[in-house]
């Protein structure tokens, strides 16, 4: 079977946005830290193994975001491509 993991991974990376807007996600989430909130603030990726090329961007702010990276590695790993995209609605 050709798994989903043979073409893509599923990383936590630093959410997008502008400069000013990384800088101000960092200085909140040391607040937060100070007030023993410790949130961590990620996206969750999923990128083609071959080009690196971005198939999937979503906060990974419901729950724990390592829970969710687990959920879907599991599932890059027991599941086709067509299978992968369709559970998890990735429009190519």
């Amino acid at each position: 079977m050709d798994f989903a993991s043979h073409h893509l991974t599923a990383e936590l990376e630093e959410p997008a946005g502008t400069r000013t807007r990384r800088l101000l996600r960092r200085a909140s989430a040391i607040v937060r830290a100070a007030w023993g909130d410790v949130d961590v603030d990620a996206d969750l990726v999923v990128r083609r193994r071959e080009s690196g090329a971005e198939v999937l961007r979503t906060a990974a702010d419901v729950g724990d975001p390592h829970i969710l990276l687990q959920t879907v590695r599991r599932d890059l790993e027991t599941k086709t491509v067509e299978e992968f995209v369709r559970e998890w609605r990735i429009l190519d």
